[in-house]
């Protein structure tokens, strides 16, 4: 009875015990599923590291979830950490070797690392997942290119022309292997195929043009161009590839006709052409061809007067090649086109910023500023425009607009927002929001040397803080010698210290730097020459400001009283 008993209760702890671990299973089962769904939000939200923390106190319930490795190495991916992304992709096609994406994924992230040798292996079980896509085939063969396997690149694309039939793409990389194995005959014949087999198309003439090009041998690409130009009378590609023959043996002459005649053709459609002019605009070689290039671009507005892109790209050019008054009036009749376009807004206002042009980038700041609330370089030049025209409040607006909406990964462009928030707070007696401005540019870019010498001169016309106004306008010097702006500042922080030997020093540094009369350089000179006692000398400086032509302004009545009075007056 008593053994009885012990078997009974025995069973009965068994049963308890696997409800117990059925239970448990459940509960991990459902918790891994929550915790999975809860990184795919997360992941969807925009929190890359809570989603991969997330993932991680998944796998520690279920070391075999290949779906959640999957999506920790997509997010390691995303965020640059290779090595682990490579790791746990290739643990969930260790888990999961029939799933296509998985090895998609893996084979993404060895070509971000530039893997070569590991990529072939990848596609082999991607063409035995998907055998009928053909595209598998072809990484395949590249791959082995890239690893410098070239024979085995030979025949992974004669595998292919097998499955799938002949191809262009295939007899292109064949040339690309053989000029690698330096065999440029068997390159020649590949591409002659081309032309063999489709004599009427334009492909095949370019390319082996192209070849022969690469091959140094201009003469021969300009035969094969010609009898191109014999079968297809006026093509204007086949012009475009003459041009550059005719370039490499340095007769621009013909090589300027042949471009002529390309951009003439009514076969080239207006976006080739300004595909063509783009290309020509970023050439290295492209101070050459400036006169052409400019000729070109005035024939394509006259061709598409209707179109504000070909006077915005004109005016490109102009600006290109330091024409500014004649890329402003491009610029402007774009606008009367489509004044729907920000970029073409920028570039008027900075063209008008840097040419004086004030009262006309006023203007044109309250429409740019209006149309584009929300571009912030287009706020940034309109808030420049306000600023030089002292309407400091509209300034204010847009570089608050431009700060609102630039993007944080710009940091030249954040830098100089701030920067410029710093000049128009402090025009505005914002001082504290200056100074904040400023703290925020240089947290950014601590060497930027507009904002280290703006932030030090107006702490020394406040008198504040004049020990960092020293050291920002010493460093300012520092990273930019010989700016008589620079110098000045630090000449006047060092007034305001009191130091009036040191500021001499440094104001005759500015004058000597300067090369002209300026008013402000040589009022402080006088202010500097008065503190160590030289009145005569000072009177002297104070009438040669006032001589340079500045007739208006507090500053003038204050300089004015100086001289009437002999005296430096705050």
């Amino acid at each position: 009875m008593i053994l009885k008993n012990k078997i009974y209760w025995f069973i009965c702890l068994l049963l308890i015990s696997g409800q117990q671990v059925l239970a448990q299973t459940a509960t991990d089962s459902s918790q891994v599923k929550d915790l999975y769904y809860q990184a795919l939000n997360e992941k969807a939200r925009g929190d890359i590291d809570l989603a991969q923390t997330t993932l991680h106190k998944l796998l520690k319930l279920d070391e075999n979830n290949d779906a959640a490795y999957f999506e920790l190495a997509r997010l390691e991916l995303e965020d640059k950490n290779l090595g682990d992304a490579a790791i746990h992709a290739k643990k969930a096609t260790t888990l999961k070797p029939d799933n296509e994406w998985y090895w998609v994924l893996l084979a993404d992230i060895y070509k971000r690392m530039e893997d070569f040798n590991s990529l072939p292996p990848i596609f082999d079980q991607l063409i035995r997942i998907k055998p009928e896509k053909k595209e598998y085939f072809y990484d395949r063969a590249y791959a082995l290119f890239l690893n410098n396997e070239l024979d085995k690149s030979l025949q992974a694309y004669h595998e292919i022309e097998q499955k799938f039939g002949k191809d262009d793409n295939i007899i292109i990389a064949r040339q690309e292997i053989y000029l690698k194995q330096k065999q440029p005959k068997k390159a020649i014949e590949e591409v002659t195929s081309i032309i063999e087999k489709e004599p009427d198309s334009t492909k095949g003439y370019l390319l082996l043009a192209n070849l022969y090009l690469k091959l140094n041998k201009p003469k021969e690409a300009i035969k094969v161009l010609d009898e191109g130009h014999a079968r297809i009378p006026g093509d204007p590609y086949i012009s475009l590839s003459k041009a550059d023959a005719y370039h490499n043996l340095k007769d621009e002459e013909k090589s300027t006709r042949e471009l002529r005649m390309a951009f003439a053709s009514e076969r080239m459609d207006f976006e080739g052409k300004m595909r063509l002019l783009i290309s020509l605009m970023s050439d290295p070689k492209s101070n050459e061809m400036a006169p052409i290039v400019r000729d070109l671009a005035n024939t394509l507005t006259i061709s598409y007067p209707t179109d504000a892109r070909a006077f915005a790209l004109y005016g490109d050019i102009l600006a290109q090649q330091k024409q500014l008054k004649e890329a402003r009036e491009q610029y402007l009749k774009a606008i009367d086109i489509n004044s729907r376009v920000n970029t073409i807004w920028e570039q008027l206002l900075q063209i008008e910023l840097s040419l004086g042009m004030q009262k006309e980038a006023l203007a044109h700041a309250y429409k740019a500023s209006a149309l584009f609330p929300q571009q912030p370089l287009t706020q940034f030049f309109s808030g420049h425009a306000f600023f030089m025209e002292k309407k400091y409040t509209d300034a204010r607006s847009c570089f608050e607009a431009a700060l609102n909406y630039v993007d944080e990964k710009n940091t030249p462009l954040l830098t100089q927002v701030y920067s410029s928030l710093g000049d128009t707070y402090h025009a505005l007696d914002m001082f504290a929001e200056s100074d904040q401005a400023y703290e925020e540019a240089l947290a950014i870019d601590s060497n930027n040397v507009g904002t280290l010498n703006n932030y030090a001169y107006y702490l020394s016309l406040r008198k504040t803080n004049l020990e960092a106004a020293a050291k920002m306008s010493r460093k300012s010097n520092e990273l930019e010698p010989n700016n008589p702006t620079f110098q000045d500042t630090y000449a006047w922080v060092l007034f305001q210290q009191g130091n009036y030997a040191e500021a001499l020093k440094w104001i005759e540094k500015a004058i000597n730097n300067s090369g002209e009369k300026s008013f402000a350089l040589l009022e402080h000179y006088g202010d500097i020459l008065f503190k160590l006692g030289d009145i005569e000398k000072a009177v002297s400086k104070w009438k040669e400001a006032k001589a340079t032509g500045e007739t208006t302004g507090e500053n003038v009545e204050l300089l004015t009283k100086k001289i009437d009075a002999k005296k430096y007056i705050e």
